[in-house]
């Protein structure tokens, strides 16, 4: 494997954000891996990043660039060097093999690469090169001399770009809806493409002709070879040689029309799919972008109207017919909900990449092989007339056969679709269960929890592959039948005529074998091809379903003459219903038949029981929380799973609002009031009920959670506006960007991963904020923009953004941070859903009692906190501008994700023999090709046995020539499935093996994987990858095997016969494997560009989709389809150039192969008198079957290694990666820790090899039990400490002993899993409260219920039983735990600390986002539920830690203070009393107040606990 060598651009990555990023602090105090790369301005910018799920099936997942010489071995590849045009004249010739000389093709000089894409050659090409696809051969020769670069690849040609196509196929749509069609998207992708798709037809007929008519000439030839053959021995007198070489020239031509026919209706049929599938994607974007909430939440107008065809009269029969056809769907569909679309589930951002992604691309797949379903029917029938002419009716045996096993294998086939089903949805389980432990692993390894969740991945595993290799067991009986068919039907046909006729004549006999093996195709490929359209057809009613859903109507009036910015009246709004859920979403296996039946009657049952529980529940219900954010409207989920009616989702009610042009509002509220929701009802994501809304302004949005896009800091800002260096530099100053641009490695052109991860909390909003600020809207919402930014940055946001920049905006601010109240001109207070009061804050702060209790909590120490904090800002900034003037002298470029390692060369044997070894045993290889050759001897040995049989040759009575025949046909068909299965079950177990070795690999590497690699990619390696190994490798092979067998066994027996053909036979091989050279060095380069090139459509599309609201709300749509557009052009540019390759070879191969048909029958011909016709016949029946075989294998070689590329990215990962220290090591007592002390020795630590030391030389002797807080300024190592201590980063030196044990001695897993951490982003899985606080079921429920009460997340008088409560065990729980505010999840992840009921317990910045109140509640849960445990908190706010019994002050990765409060404080000049001081910590605070009296109050909660031993 090559190193992995550097890109010039961030690449994607995940959500797993670093405790130290998370902090709002310039990155490069981070140290994160920045590997230079100079080009980082090269011209494939404009290339995004690997999808997020990125679908691309090849290694070949990024572009290439110009790497520099980083000290590595280097492959042949990269070390060519690159020429631009102006170089070329003075270029040096190049160094060549001996090989490379003697090559006429391969040149002196490599040939340049232009500046920019050209325009396809096919638009202007004659009507010669079109027949033959020479217009191709331009590209392939540059491929040929040097690997493809993105340049070299053409553009789309204009007349196929998708911006025409979609309006005309937008178009059609409206016209086929308007006349009543119901397939209307079907037909209008007819109307958009019919030119192309009949001349694909009319091709696709003539082939099916010439391809029956040339196995019947054959009979002609072989009579006139037995003719001869008897007039040399006597009998009759000599025909001609001129009819002999007449119909050799007929058959030849008749090959050569059947071949160019095909590979046009093949082309066709791509081109029409490719572009079908480009033109709906562009579509779907649209619709996206258009489509209403209440679709997205599966929701349904209950006034919509139900649209009838044009043409029906109201009142008359037809119209009944239509509505009662209509309803009767409907019924079908639906759940039985009211109000409800469908099944419910919705339009989420799921299903519309699905859309995206796999309902277009079966669309695509189809229309390949399209007119196969008509044209295949007529050769089949024109195939039986053939055969009644030539053996009479005995040819009706053969054909009774055929009829009577299609229909079988039609039902087993379709068997196995809902087989497969039940499989996608296992598969589906698996990669949702890998992507949430990737997503969330520094949290898996904080827990030791690799090993569970290595279970539970490898249950589900073995479950899949257990289904799997079933499945393609019965596909292998299938194709095995399916293969032999025709050789059982032409036996029954001649065995039928051997008795029914006399003359046994090899003339009819041979033609009409060649005939039942021309059935083979049609045969073999109808079932497949109907498969696809069926599928097809299901993907495009579902698209079309999509494009006919409800559509967003702006609800609100503009009207720029209002007196106010904003007024709303009487106005009601509601979030949408939570779609529906499967089981297999909740991650249960599928259900059966019986299971479902069963379940029917129990939800009958329970619906009973529910409703009245339902009553009891509306009595006492509390109020249902708020959506946490605009982009992600949600609901908390309804009771328990069997409730009928949906949970009513949250609403805001009676709003009634006035905002004037100039006005700064204020909406305060504690969690869940509706805060965020009455900001999102004003950017138009919430439905309005009732009232009306209007506003004077057009508007910008900035969300609570900042939507990023994977591209650089300045396009982020900048997002589709015109592009104003003073107004940029001005938003830029304002938003306190200036300092973290100069930090960036490559300033605003810094390229962001994907969703933002590049970047800390902090500086996202930061950008979200200079976003909405630089679109220089009139109307600005805001939605707590100040959460995550330190407090001295949000002060200068304040001044300088909110109060400067936009100070004749109209602003709306929803927010926690309670102190900039005073500067606001206005207040509104929600609470449940309503506006509670609307005054300034004078007014408030005099009449209202609560608002001035609550103001006068955070003023004093806010006040403070700020002052502080700008004292601090001062030094930073200081210490920022050393730092940036060291990093001004070498700049490197924006780059933090390790490019991937891939092979340039084909896969290496290493690879195959790892596979081989993976099923069992290196045995299993020759095993198995001595099955192949058994398999494929049977066969030649049973044509040999019809010559025999013909020509008499033994003798022997026809019974026993009938029982042969039979026995070897009977044989072949046995074998041939024993190869099949064998090589499928060997394939599958090497398939669980590998990914078990690179998932358990991949688990156990260091954290500084993760920080390099996007997650995309790993994803898409245990997603993509092995489902290739699962489903597509085996059957490459299978193919592979198969026809190169096929081939070489019959070059054997005509070599056997006939010993001139080796003659031609050199040549033509020579010729052929030229050509598949000259083609794969190209063709994989094509393939390579295309898949990156589709990944920036998915990443683009997926990246748009999930920002619908921003885009929305800054009214960008257009400019977001116009950059999916360019993103469709540019991968179908490279998409359509793959067929081209693919049919320049067919055509060339095809040719290769006629001319050996053409050679074998001129030697039939001159050979005639001293060979046997019966030999000649056999002969050319084979070479007539062969000719298709010959590109097929050049296409199954070139598939197989493709797919081998994904075994070696499996095995890459397993072998490859590092590892972290072992799991277990040494014995560790079982009650250890008892005390929880911990000794810090001279600890060093840095987070990379190369990278300066974070911690150096900490010394520090912690108290068993004792609580210690931990403070310090960012990027001081204090969360530094904390991995330490967990050992997600090894010591550069000194060490840590924990109750007299070294941590460095003990398994990591037996270290973690006896300490508990609460991390600063709640990490929650996707499952239940239960399954979230216990995964692996190791505690009680009342254990797991005490510490919810603890936690005060279900109130002290809820039982555990009792489940009408918004929380409680079964509480499900969605991805990331988006159904719970933030403060919601971070008391769960203080409950699954309590469950762990560890001796040590680490808190980093655990209340970080939350409000007061609830910052309050956890601290003071912290201090009483892990009375007498080892506590180390790093505080947000000072306040909290003051009744610690030690603080702890960190400077610059060294202890600067350590002693209890009260003596620190004592100390005039410590760090500690400075900021005490700045904070408004009183002396008598330490003893008086509430935060130091917290543990002085144990409640029921207490006693409940030490009940259960706590």
């Amino acid at each position: 494997m090559t190193t992995p060598a550097p890109e010039s651009n961030w690449a994607a990555n995940s959500s797993t954000t670093d405790p130290q990023l998370s902090e709002p602090e310039p990155v490069a105090e981070r140290p994160l891996e920045i590997v230079s790369s100079e080009s980082s301005t090269n011209q494939e910018k404009i290339v995004d990043r690997e999808a997020a799920g990125d679908s691309s099936d090849s290694q070949y997942d990024e572009e290439k660039e110009r790497r520099p010489p980083i000290e590595r071995t280097q492959s042949s590849w990269t070390s060519q060097s690159e020429v631009t045009d102006s170089e070329a004249q003075q270029q040096e010739p190049r160094k060549r093999t001996w090989g490379e000389k003697l090559n006429p093709l391969k040149s002196k000089y490599l040939p340049p690469v232009p500046d920019e894409r050209k325009q396809s050659r096919e638009g202007k090409a004659g009507f010669f090169s079109m027949l033959t696809f020479q217009w191709m051969a331009p590209l392939m020769s540059v491929g040929y001399q040097r690997p493809l670069e993105l340049n070299d690849v053409w553009a789309v040609d204009p007349s196929r770009s998708v911006d025409l196509l979609q309006d005309r196929l937008r178009q059609n749509f409206k016209n086929r809806k308007d006349s009543g069609n119901t397939n209307a998207l079907l037909m209008a992708l007819y109307d958009t493409f019919k030119r192309e798709f009949w001349i694909g037809g009319g091709c696709q007929l003539t082939a099916a002709c010439a391809q029956v008519l040339s196995p019947f000439t054959l009979k002609y030839l072989i009579r006139f070879a037995g003719e001869s053959y008897a007039a040399s021995q006597g009998q009759g007198e000599q025909p001609s040689i001129g009819r002999g070489v007449g119909l050799v020239l007929g058959i030849t031509g008749m090959q050569m029309i059947q071949s160019l026919c095909t590979n046009h209706f093949i082309y066709r049929g791509m081109t029409v799919g490719g572009q079908s599938r480009g033109t709906l994607i562009t579509l779907i974007f649209d619709k996206a972008m258009r489509l209403s909430g209440r679709a997205k939440a599966g929701g349904k107008d209950p006034n919509a109207k139900v649209e009838t065809p044009a043409g029906l009269t109201p009142g008359s029969k037809e119209e009944a017919a239509f509505f009662k056809k209509k309803l009767g769907k409907e019924a079908k569909e639906s759940t039985g909900q009211k109000n409800v679309a469908g099944g419910g589930e919705g339009w989420g951002n799921g299903r519309i990449i699905n859309l995206m992604s796999m309902d277009t691309y079966r669309v695509d797949q189809a229309s390949g092989m399209f007119h196969m379903c008509w044209t295949s029917p007529i050769q089949v029938v024109l195939t039986l007339a053939l055969l009644l002419i030539n053996l009479t009716y005995s040819a009706l045996a053969g054909f009774a056969f055929i009829c009577i096993c299609m229909p079988a294998l039609a039902r087993a086939i379709k068997s196995l679709m809902s087989r497969r089903k039940v499989i996608n949805k296992i598969t589906d389980q698996r990669v949702n269960l890998t992507q949430e432990i990737l997503s969330s692993v520094r949290f898996v390894k904080y827990f030791g929890w690799e090993t569970s969740f290595l279970d539970r991945v490898a249950d589900i595993r073995n479950r899949e592959i257990s289904k799997i290799s079933f499945l393609l067991s019965i596909r292998n009986g299938i194709m095995a039948i399916s293969m032999t068919m025709p050789i059982f039907a032409s036996m029954l046909a001649f065995i039928t005529f051997s008795q029914t006729h006399d003359a046994f004549n090899p003339a009819p006999v041979f033609s009409s074998l060649a005939l039942f093996n021309a059935l083979r195709i049609p045969l073999n490929l109808l079932p497949m091809v109907i498969g696809q359209v069926v599928d097809a057809k299901a993907s495009l009613a579902r698209i079309q379903e999509f494009l006919d859903a409800e559509e967003i109507s702006d609800e609100a009036t503009w009207d720029y003459e209002n007196k106010s910015a904003i007024s709303i009246r009487n106005a009601d709004f509601t979030w949408e219903r939570t779609p529906g859920s499967s089981p297999a979403d909740k991650g249960e296996a599928p259900k059966g038949m019986k299971q479902l039946k069963q379940d029917k009657k129990d939800a009958k049952k329970l619906a009973k029981v529910e409703k009245q529980k339902q009553k009891i529940a509306e009595k006492d219900a509390s109020m249902p929380g708020t959506p946490n954010s605009p982009t992600t409207p949600q609901t908390p989920n309804s009771p328990t799973s069997a409730t009928i009616e949906d949970q009513k989702p949250f609403q805001i009610r009676d709003v009634n609002l006035n905002i004037g042009r100039n006005e700064l509002v204020a909406i305060i509220g504690s969690v869940g009031s509706g805060k965020s929701s009455l900001l999102a009802s004003m950017a138009g994501d919430m439905r309005r009920t009732q009232g009306n809304v209007t506003f004077g302004a057009n508007r910008a949005f900035c969300p609570q959670y900042a939507w990023i896009q994977n591209a650089s800091v300045k396009q982020n800002i900048v997002f589709g506006k015109d592009f104003d260096e003073k107004w940029y530099n001005e938003v830029v100053d304002a938003c306190a960007l200036r300092p973290d641009l100069e930090m960036l490695p490559s300033g605003d052109m810094t390229e962001i991963g994907e969703r933002g991860i590049t970047v800390s909390g902090g500086q996202k909003q930061r950008l979200n904020i200079a976003r909405a600020i630089y679109f220089n809207a009139d109307i600005v919402l805001m939605d707590d923009p100040l959460s995550a930014v330190d407090a001295h940055v949000g002060k200068h946001i304040m001044d300088n953004a909110i109060c400067g920049l936009l100070k004749d905006k109209c602003r709306v601010l929803a927010t926690h941070q309670l102190h900039v109240l005073h500067r606001v001109d206005r207040i509104v207070w929600m609470k449940d859903g309503e506006i509670h009061k609307v005054a300034t804050f004078k007014d408030l702060m005099e009449n209202d009692e609560q608002f001035a209790d609550l103001m006068k909590t955070t003023n004093s120490e806010e006040k403070k906190e700020e002052e502080d904090e700008e004292e601090e800002e001062e030094e930073e900034r200081e210490e920022e501008k050393k730092v940036s003037q060291k990093k001004k002298g070498k700049k490197p470029a924006g780059v933090l994700m390790q490019a991937e390692e891939r092979q340039v060369a084909s896969v290496g044997w290493s690879v195959y023999l790892e596979y081989i070894k993976a099923s069992g045993t290196i045995f299993n290889a020759p095993i198995v090709l001595l099955i192949l050759i058994l398999s494929q001897g049977a066969n030649i040995m049973t044509s040999l046995w019809l010559s025999y049989w013909t020509s008499s040759k033994w003798g022997l009575s026809d019974g026993i020539y009938i029982g042969a025949y039979a026995a070897l046909g009977v044989l072949q068909a046995a074998l041939l499935f024993t190869f099949s299965v064998t090589l499928t079950v060997l394939g599958t177990k090497s398939s669980k093996v590998m990914l078990h070795k690179a998932m358990t690999r991949v688990l156990r590497a260091p954290m500084s994987f993760f920080d390099t690699t996007p997650l995309g990619r790993i994803t898409n390696r245990f997603s993509k990858d092995v489902d290739t190994m699962d489903n597509q490798l085996t059957d490459s092979m299978r193919m592979f095997f198969m026809t190169m067998a096929m081939i070489l066994s019959v070059f054997i027996l005509i070599i056997a016969y006939y010993y001139w053909f080796v003659l031609a036979l050199a040549p033509l091989t020579v010729m052929f494997l030229f050509s598949a050279s000259y083609y794969r060095a190209s063709a994989r380069e094509i393939k390579r560009h295309e898949a990156v090139l589709r990944s920036a459509v998915f990443s683009r599309f997926g990246e748009a989709v999930t920002g619908i609201s921003t885009i929305r709300a800054y009214g960008l749509q257009k400019h977001f389809a116009n950059r999916i557009n360019e993103a469709v052009d540019d991968m179908d540019g490279a998409y359509f150039l793959t067929f081209g390759n693919q049919r320049w070879l067919s055509v060339r191969l095809d040719l290769v192969g006629n001319l050996l048909v053409f050679t074998v029958g001129i030697l039939v011909v001159t050979g005639r008198s001293t060979i046997n016709p019966s030999t000649g016949g056999l002969v050319l029946s084979y070479i007539l079957t062969i000719v298709q075989m010959i590109q097929f294998t050049v296409r199954q070689l070139a598939e197989v290694e493709n797919n081998m590329n994904s075994t070696e990215r499996i095995h890459y990962y397993g072998t490859e990666l590092e590892e972290e220290a072992e799991l277990h090591k040494g014995d560790v007592r079982p009650s250890w820790p008892e005390k929880g002390e911990i000794i810090f020795d001279n600890v060093q630590m840095r987070y990379r090899a190369g990278l300066p030391l974070v911690l150096k030389g900490l010394d520090m002797h912690v108290q068993g039990g004792e609580r210690i807080g931990v403070v310090g300024r960012t990027g001081a190592g204090k969360s530094t400490i904390m991995s330490t201590i967990f050992r997600l980063t090894e010591l550069s030196g000194g060490s840590i002993t924990v109750d007299g044990v070294n941590i460095a001695d003990i398994g990591l897993h037996d270290l973690r899993s006896r300490l508990a951490i609460i991390p600063q982003d709640p990490t929650l899985f996707r499952g239940t409260i239960r399954s979230n606080l216990d995964p692996f079921n190791e505690h009680t429920d009342l254990e797991l219920w005490n510490a919810l009460r603890q936690a005060d997340l279900v109130g002290a008088e809820q039982a555990i039983e009792d489940e009408s409560g918004r929380i409680h065990l079964d509480t499900a729980v969605e991805d990331e735990g988006l159904n719970f505010s933030l403060g919601q999840r971070q008391l769960l992840a203080l409950a699954r600390a309590l469950v762990r009921n560890s001796q040590i317990i680490v808190c980093d910045e655990a209340t970080s986002s939350v409000d007061f109140e609830t910052d309050q509640k956890i601290q003071k849960t912290i201090v009483r539920g892990f009375k007498g445990r080892t506590l180390l908190v790093i505080a947000h706010r000072l306040k909290t830690i003051i009744g610690y019994d030690r603080i702890l002050v960190m400077d610059q990765g060294n202890v600067a203070e350590l002693d209890s409060p009260i003596t620190l404080y004592d100390r005039p000049e410590s760090i500690f009393r400075s900021m005490c001081d700045r904070s408004g910590i009183r002396r008598e605070d330490f003893f008086n107040s509430e935060e130091a009296q917290f543990e002085a109050s144990p409640t029921l909660e207490r006693k409940e606990s030490r009940q259960l031993g706590h």
